[in-house]
């Protein structure tokens, strides 16, 4: 299992929740950080050049969208 999986996300995303859903459906442990709520995260991604949610970060593994073939590499 990842040490720290982060998903940011918005609250009216539907791929946000669809990664949400396939991480809890995996056993995953994660940190949800909502974007609506939390400024200096939503710039610094911003500032990295991401400009579509979710962004989720694992290690040095970082990726945007709705992708559940790398929540399913994530599992033991």
């Amino acid at each position: 299992m990842p040490r720290d999986l982060v998903i940011y996300g918005r609250p009216n995303c539907q791929q946000c929740h669809a990664t949400r859903r396939k991480a809890e459906a995996l056993g995953l442990a994660y940190r949800y950080v909502d974007l609506d709520q939390d400024q200096d995260a939503e710039c610094r991604l911003q500032q990295e050049g991401h400009r579509s949610l979710p962004v989720v970060e694992t290690g040095d593994l970082v990726w945007v969208g709705f992708r559940p073939d790398l929540l399913e590499g994530l599992t033991p």
